[in-house]
C-alpha cells in the first residue's frame, strides 16, 4: 500500500499530467477537493485530504464524507499533524471525521502522529495509545499512518528504525487486542535511499510519502522498488 498525500500542490494543468503518470500504478492518491474529479479511470483508488466532521448542514466551506463517497473516493486522511498544528483539532474531531467516514464506507487513514519531545520523553509510548483512543469502539477496519511529525517532508534526520519498529508494534498490538481490522503505515523521510531499509520494518504494510510523492523521479523508483518486494512475496 502506497498512498500519495500531494497536499496543496499542482495547477490544474499540472494535475492532470501527474494522473497521466500515475494512472497504471496500484497507489492510493490523494489530491486537493478541486481536483478530486480528474482522478477516476486509474488503477490507483482515490483518496480525500480532509472530511467534514459533520454529516450534514449549514457550515460553510466544508465537504461532507457522503459528498465524497458520490465522487468515488475510497480513503480518507484523518488526524495529519498538520491539522493540528493550523487548525487546532482534536482527538474528538477526529473521532466524528471517522465515525462519518465508516458512516458511507469510506476507508478512514487515520494519522498517529509523535513529536521529537515525545520521542525523547514518552518511553511508554502513552502518547501513541492516547490518539488510538480517537477510534470508535464499532469500526471494523481502518489504516493506521505513523508519522512522526520531525520526519515529515523529506527531512535529513537520521532514521531510528528500532524505536519505528516499536511503535508500529505497540500499535498493531492495540488494534488486535480489540479486534479491529487494519492496514499500518509509515510515513516521514521515505525516499530511494532509505525505502530498501523501510520496507523491512515489523508490522508495516506500506508507506504515506509527500515530497516523494511530487517527485515524479523518486515516485517511480519507490514505486518500482515495493512493486519488486510484492513480485517477491509471491
Amino acid at each position: 500500500m502506497l498512498v500519495l498525500n500531494l497536499k496543496m500542490n499542482f495547477s490544474a494543468e499540472s494535475i492532470k499530467k501527474y494522473e497521466t503518470f500515475i494512472k497504471n500504478k496500484e497507489v492510493i492518491v490523494l489530491p486537493q477537493f478541486p481536483y478530486l474529479l480528474f482522478f477516476r479511470n486509474g488503477l490507483y483508488s482515490l483518496g480525500s485530504q480532509n472530511v467534514s466532521k459533520f454529516s450534514k448542514g449549514s457550515y460553510t466551506g466544508e465537504v461532507c464524507a457522503k459528498a465524497l463517497k458520490g465522487l468515488g473516493v475510497k480513503y480518507c486522511l484523518v488526524g495529519h499533524s498538520e491539522r493540528k498544528e493550523y487548525f487546532y483539532e482534536t482527538i474528538n474531531d477526529f473521532r466524528m471525521k471517522i465515525t462519518n467516514l465508516n458512516n458511507v464506507g469510506i476507508i478512514p487513514i487515520y494519522c498517529i502522529n509523535q513529536t521529537r519531545d515525545e520521542y525523547e520523553n514518552d518511553s511508554d509510548l502513552k502518547n501513541i495509545e492516547n490518539q488510538l483512543e480517537g477510534i470508535p469502539d464499532y469500526v471494523k477496519y481502518i489504516v493506521i499512518a505513523f508519522e512522526p511529525s520531525w520526519m515529515i517532508g523529506g527531512s535529513e534526520e537520521e532514521l531510528d528504525i528500532g524505536h519505528i519498529n516499536n511503535v508500529l508494534i505497540r500499535i498493531k498490538s492495540y488494534l488486535m487486542e480489540r479486534n479491529i481490522g487494519h492496514s499500518i503505515l509509515y510515513g516521514g523521510g521515505v525516499d530511494s535511499s532509505n525505502i530498501e531499509v523501510l520496507k523491512k520494518l515489523s508490522c508495516n504494510d506500506g508507506f504515506i510519502i509527500s515530497s516523494s510523492a511530487m517527485d515524479l523521479e523518486e515516485l517511480e523508483k519507490i514505486y518500482n522498488n515495493l512493486k519488486s518486494k510484492a513480485i517477491s512475496d509471491l
